[in-house]
């Protein structure tokens, strides 16, 4: 069975909540390949904890100072790919949050990083949330937020990081 013949259409398909198709206009930002992995030091050595990390590094939002934040939402709807994974820590057990949310990011073989945050700070309910992303995390897409508790941006470190 021969490939379908190419489509002179300037749109894509692209899939959005509960997977329904929805054109959408090709850009070069948006359809540029995503970086899978970065250099940098691993977030074991960054914010030595005792829990290992290592095969992440720490992505912030620069040189703010927020303790809240969250990643904005163009970005986080083209690359999302699960979550949020609630965890019952609270942000007094930090960083072990981000250390258990990387292991559900390397059961997944197309997540490249994860973000991390805690709602209900203080409360009974407070909690982590960990979602995943099919690539790295650029500072530049972080956004102030209030409510929350960031614990950071996770990268996937390259192989020949150290």
């Amino acid at each position: 069975m021969a490939a379908p013949p190419p489509s002179d259409d300037s749109t894509i398909k692209q899939f959005v909540h509960r997977r329904i198709p929805a054109p959408a206009l090709a850009t070069p930002t948006r359809d540029a390949m995503a970086s899978a992995c970065t250099n940098g030091m691993p977030a074991s050595k960054q914010h030595p904890a005792g829990y290992p990390i290592n095969n992440y590094t720490v992505v912030t939002p620069g040189d703010n100072t927020w303790t809240s934040y969250a990643v904005r939402q163009d970005w986080f709807g083209d690359h999302f790919i699960s979550g949020p994974h609630v965890m019952s820590f609270t942000h007094k057990s930090d960083p072990y949050g981000p250390f258990k949310c990387q292991y559900t990011c390397n059961a997944d073989a197309s997540c490249n990083a994860y973000f991390v945050w805690y709602e209900n700070v203080g409360t009974s309910d407070e909690h982590l949330n960990c979602v995943l992303f099919d690539a790295v995390i650029p500072p530049s897409v972080f956004i102030e937020t209030k409510g929350t508790i960031a614990a950071g941006a996770y990268d996937r470190l390259c192989d020949h990081s150290s």
